[in-house]
């Protein structure tokens, strides 16, 4: 299966397009204006310069990832014609990829299967194609040229060769992948986050401490633990018995689930929308995009190989 397409060139999209293009792949990367196609180049040369700076990639094989097997085009029925995997990384909207599978199923060949990069919506009860044994989920965590996880979603209808070949695939890219059973929304890692930011708002909004204290927190405590042991495992070294005793402590109360946070929209208002504004939660000075980014996934390639050696992941 060597034709790929990735359609949706944002944050996910250029990533996986570099990600497939590495393994080997001709990728056909789709967005709707030369302009995101562009900005996605950009980024792809910046990630592979990373990457380079790092040891992990061979510069002289840039011209061959970034130009050669990365085909960057504005029309879809080009982009999928001839692939045999497609992937879209589009916004979260329902009627949008209703749409949208609707054209790949009918400008794709029959064969194909179809994936969707969704972070939480059940595409199973509103995405309609003649080839229902064939559509997937594949849940990939940014920047997805890094991060080692996958979580491959399968629905009532998907046929075990399309999940066989799909992990196969993306095993194959040095991918770590969790088959879930059936579908839950925001499957295991979004549902773990969601949960952590929930609890995040509810002390932000009620003035318990400042974004850095919570950070801090995390980072210095449990945080340190989780690349090790795993939230699971953890309740192992605590004791399950323990662990039986903390679940009848009634000091502590889950809060109702928010759907919205004063904290984050008095920042939204005042246009701290993050790094891609430069202020959030924190302020990122002159520095642009493209060094946040670098910075970040300089720090992620170290901590991941060392997780490596640990024998805590695998490449």
């Amino acid at each position: 299966m060597n034709s790929v397409a990735i359609i949706g060139a944002g944050t996910m999209g250029h990533s996986l397009a570099q990600l497939f293009a590495q393994g080997g792949h001709q990728v056909a990367l789709h967005d709707l204006s030369e302009e995101l196609l562009q900005q996605a180049r950009r980024l792809i040369d910046a990630n592979l310069d990373t990457l380079g700076g790092a040891g992990l990639f061979d510069p002289s094989e840039k011209t061959a990832v970034l130009d050669e097997r990365i085909n960057y085009t504005t029309d879809l029925k080009t982009a999928v014609a001839t692939s045999e995997f497609v992937i879209e990384t589009i916004f979260e909207d329902q009627e949008a990829k209703k749409e949208l599978f609707s054209n790949l199923d009918r400008l794709s060949p029959p064969s194909a299967i179809l994936a969707s990069n969704t972070s939480y919506l059940d595409i199973y009860q509103f995405v309609a194609t003649n080839r229902p044994g064939n559509v997937i989920i594949t849940h990939w965590f940014a920047p997805p040229h890094i991060i080692p996880l996958v979580e491959i979603v399968p629905g009532p209808n998907t046929t075990l060769e399309t999940i066989t070949t799909t992990k196969r695939i993306i095993d194959s890219l040095g991918k770590q992948t969790i088959v879930l059973n059936k579908f839950v929304p925001g499957f295991i890692a979004n549902r773990l986050q969601a949960a952590l930011s929930q609890e995040i708002y509810y002390l932000l909004d009620n003035d318990y401490a400042t974004p850095e204290d919570i950070d801090k927190a995390t980072k210095a405590s449990f945080g340190l633990r989780i690349p090790i042991l795993g939230p699971v495992k953890r309740l192992d070294f605590t004791g399950l018995d323990l662990i039986q005793q903390i679940l009848r402590n009634k000091s502590y109360q889950v809060h109702p689930v928010v759907e919205r946070s004063e904290t984050v929209d008095a920042m939204v208002s005042q246009g701290r929308l993050g790094v891609k504004a430069g202020k959030g939660f924190y302020d990122y000075g002159d520095a642009s995009i493209g060094e946040i980014l670098r910075e970040r996934d300089v720090k992620l390639l170290k901590l991941k190989e060392f997780l490596v050696e640990l024998g805590e992941l695998e490449y």
